[in-house]
C-alpha cells in the first residue's frame, strides 16, 4: 500500500531526506527523497525480511552493478548506492514523466511524430544498454517513461550481461512480461541484444494502436502467439510499419540493430514538446506539485498517476491549512512518479449513505454463450451517444468500428475513444462499487474507468465488463453500463452460433466421472472451465487471429485422428498445453480449444499423458462443422 513514511522510521537514508513512500514490490520499496543539492531522487530499498537471504542480497547487488554501468542519457541514471550496509539501497535520478502504458490508456495511441521520437529515443537507450554489455530483457510500456525531453528506460531488475546464459533462473523458467517477450525468451532460450529489439517492436505496436500485438486470453497462449504467429500491423501507421515488421522478425539475426534503427529514422526535427499536449500538461503539474512538497514538507500532498483533465479555476483560492495525514497515490515499485495532479480530499461530516441493494440477477452463465456482443452493444447504444459523455468520441454510432475479441466480446472504436465489452467475463480485479444500476450491482476495477455488472453476490466470479481504457472517459463507461443493463432481455445470437465454439460450455467437454482425479469442474468465465486440483486442468475456448508465419507449426497426432499444436510443451516445463484448431472464421480468425494441464511436481511428459485423453474427449463433443 502506498503511504507516507511511518513516523517511527528515520527520515534520512545516507545523505538523502525521505519525502514519501512511492510504492512497494516483492523485493523492496521505492522512496521519494531529496539530495543535499535539493534534487529529487528515487531510492530503492530491499525489504527488511529479505536482508538475511543471501540470494536476494546478491540479486540486489547485481541490479546496482548493472544499473551503474548504463549511461543516464536515456535511462534513470544511478547517483548513489550502498549495498554493504544494514539496509541496502540504490538511488537513481528521479524522472518527472508519464509511463507509456498509462499515457496510451489515458489519451489513446501516439501520433506519428511522437512515435518517431519514441522509437529513436528507445533505440538510443538500447544502443547505450547494449554497448555496456547488457540486455534489458523487460522492455515494456510500463518501463518506459515519457519525460519532457524524450523517453527514458527504467527498471534493470532482470537485466543481464551478454554472454551469461540463464544462470539466474531454473531450466525451463520464463522471466519477463509475457506480452512483450521475444520468441527466444518465450522458449527459455539464451537471449541476445536482438531480444530487446523484438520487445521494442511490440512496444511500438502498442504505442501506435493501443494494443499489444501478441496478447491473448492467457499467458501461455500469448507466448504461443509470440513464437508462432505473425502480428497484424494493419492499424500501424504506414511510415512505421516496415520498421516495426523488421523488429518483429522471429529470427533474431534478421532483426535490425539499434544503430540501424537510428539510421532508418534519420535526424528528427527538434521539438520543444515531443508528446501530445495533455502529457506535457501532466508533467508540468507534477513538477509544480513536487516544488510544493519540498517548500512545505509537512503539508498533505496527493500525487496522482493520472494525466490531469482541464477544469475551471475557483473564483477564490481557499487558505492553505496544515493537515496531519499524507496520502500518496503513485507508481508501484518503480523509480519514478509517473504523472501528477493535486486533488482535494474533503472530509465531510454527513452521515454515510448505505449502499443500494441489488434487486435484479444476471442471466445464467450459459445465456452469455453464442451472443453477438457487438450487435448487442450497437442496439443498446442506439444511433448516437449523448454529447455529455462523448467528450472524445464520435457521437454517431455508425461511424464506429466494431471488432469481436478473442472471447467473443466486442472492441468498438471511433479512432479517438474505445469501448471494450466482455460478457460472462472474470471479475477477479473488480471490487463492489456500492452502486446499483437498474437493479444490478456495479463493480469497479481500481481507479480505472472499467465497470462491471454483477449479481452483487459474495464470491461472484463473472459478470459483464465495460472498459473505456482511459480514466478520462468515466462518463462514457457509465452510459454504456446503464444502456446494457436495460438490454439484458434481448441478447442477439451469432448467425453461426450452432457451428461455433462461442456457444459451447467448456465444462461439458469433459466428463468428470471419466477422470475422477480431476475433481469437480468450475466455470470461471463463459468460455473457460477449470479443475483446480493438485494436477490442475484448464480448458479455454477462444477465437484467435490466424497465424501467418514462416515458422513451421509443430503439429502432432495424439491419436484417433486428432491433431494439435504442440508449442506449449517447451515453454513451461511444469505444464502441457495442447491447442486444437476447430475451424477458420473468415480469412483472419480461427476458433481454438486450448487444454492446459499443470502440476509443479510433474514434468511435461507426464502432464501430456493426462492432457491428450482430455483433448480427444473434448474434440469428440464439439459441434458438427
Amino acid at each position: 500500500m502506498i503511504e507516507p513514511l511511518p513516523p517511527t522510521e528515520s527520515p534520512m537514508i545516507g545523505r538523502y531526506r525521505v519525502r514519501a513512500v512511492l510504492g512497494a514490490g516483492g523485493m523492496g520499496r521505492v522512496l521519494l527523497a531529496t539530495g543535499p543539492d535539493g534534487r529529487f531522487v528515487a531510492i530503492k530499498q530491499i525489504h527488511g525480511h529479505l536482508l538475511d537471504d543471501r540470494e536476494f542480497r546478491a540479486r540486489f547487488e547485481r541490479e546496482v552493478a548493472i544499473s551503474a554501468r548504463v549511461s543516464g542519457a536515456f535511462t534513470a541514471a544511478v547517483v548513489d548506492f550502498d549495498t554493504t550496509g544494514e539496509t541496502p539501497w540504490l538511488a537513481s535520478v528521479f524522472i518527472a514523466g508519464v509511463p507509456l502504458d498509462r499515457a496510451v490508456r489515458e489519451h489513446g495511441p501516439l501520433p506519428v511524430a511522437a512515435l518517431r521520437t519514441l522509437a529513436s529515443g528507445l533505440a538510443s537507450a538500447l544502443h547505450s544498454i547494449h554497448s555496456a554489455g547488457l540486455v534489458h530483457r523487460d522492455l515494456k510500456p510500463a518501463n518506459v517513461i515519457l519525460a519532457a525531453d524524450g523517453p527514458r528506460v527504467i527498471d534493470f531488475g532482470i537485466a543481464q550481461a551478454t554472454g551469461i546464459g540463464a544462470a539466474l533462473t531454473e531450466v525451463g523458467a520464463v522471466l519477463g512480461s509475457p506480452a512483450y517477450m521475444s520468441p527466444e525468451q518465450a522458449m527459455s532460450e539464451p537471449v541476445t541484444p536482438a531480444s530487446d529489439v523484438f520487445s521494442l517492436g511490440s512496444l511500438l505496436v502498442m504505442a501506435a494502436t493501443g494494443q499489444s500485438p501478441f496478447a491473448a486470453t492467457s499467458a501461455p497462449y500469448t507466448l504461443f502467439n509470440i513464437v508462432h504467429s505473425e502480428p497484424d500491423l494493419a492499424q500501424v501507421p504506414a511510415p512505421l510499419r516496415e520498421l516495426i515488421a523488421g523488429c518483429l522478425r522471429k529470427d533474431p539475426r534478421a532483426r535490425p540493430t539499434p544503430a540501424q534503427i537510428l539510421d532508418y529514422l534519420g535526424v528528427l526535427p527538434v521539438q520543444a514538446q515531443p508528446w501530445p499536449a495533455p502529457i506535457h500538461a501532466g508533467i508540468a503539474e507534477q513538477n509544480r506539485d513536487l516544488a510544493i512538497l519540498t517548500a512545505d514538507p509537512e503539508a498533505t500532498q496527493i500525487l496522482s498517476t493520472r494525466i490531469p483533465v482541464p477544469r475551471p479555476e475557483p473564483a477564490t483560492a481557499p487558505p492553505r491549512r496544515r493537515r496531519r495525514t499524507a496520502l500518496l497515490a503513485g507508481i508501484g515499485a518503480v523509480a519514478v512518479v509517473v504523472a501528477a495532479s493535486v486533488t482535494a480530499m474533503a472530509l465531510r461530516g454527513d452521515d454515510p449513505v448505505p449502499p443500494a441493494t441489488p434487486t435484479a440477477s444476471l442471466p445464467a452463465l450459459d445465456r452469455f454463450r453464442g451472443v453477438d456482443t457487438c450487435d448487442w452493444l450497437r442496439q443498446a447504444l442506439g444511433t448516437e451517444l449523448p454529447a455529455e459523455v462523448a467528450t472524445r468520441a464520435a457521437t454517431e454510432i455508425a461511424a464506429w468500428r466494431w471488432l469481436p475479441t478473442s472471447s467473443w466480446g466486442c472492441d468498438a472504436t471511433s479512432g479517438a475513444a474505445r469501448i471494450g465489452v466482455e460478457i460472462g467475463a472474470a471479475l477477479d480485479r473488480f471490487e463492489p462499487a456500492g452502486r446499483v444500476v437498474n437493479g444490478y450491482a456495479v463493480a469497479r476495477r481500481g481507479d480505472d474507468c472499467a465497470l462491471a455488472l454483477s449479481d452483487g453476490a459474495d464470491g461472484q466470479r463473472w459478470g459483464i465488463t465495460v472498459d473505456t481504457f482511459t480514466s478520462a472517459e468515466c462518463g462514457l463507461a457509465e452510459h454504456v453500463v446503464e444502456r446494457l443493463s436495460t438490454a439484458l432481455g434481448a441478447l442477439p445470437g451469432l448467425p453461426d452460433a450452432r457451428q461455433s465454439l462461442a456457444a459451447v460450455d467448456p465444462c461439458a467437454l469433459v466428463d468428470d466421472s471419466a477422470f475422477p482425479a480431476l475433481g469437480a469442474s468450475v466455470a470461471t468465465t463463459a468460455h473457460v472451465c477449470e479443475w483446480p486440483a493438485d494436477t490442475a486442468v484448464r480448458i479455454t475456448l477462444s477465437q484467435q487471429r490466424r497465424a501467418q508465419t514462416s515458422v513451421p507449426e509443430r503439429t502432432i497426432d495424439i491419436g484417433d485422428g486428432v491433431q494439435v499444436d504442440e508449442g506449449g510443451i517447451n515453454i513451461v516445463s511444469t505444464e502441457c498445453r495442447r491447442v486444437y484448431r476447430f475451424r477458420n472464421v473468415g480469412e483472419s480468425f480461427v476458433e481454438v480449444v486450448e487444454v492446459v494441464v499443470s502440476d509443479q511436481a510433474k514434468r511435461s511428459a507426464e502432464l501430456c499423458a493426462i492432457a491428450d485423453p482430455l483433448v480427444k474427449q473434448a474434440v469428440s463433443r464439439l459441434p458438427t462443422r
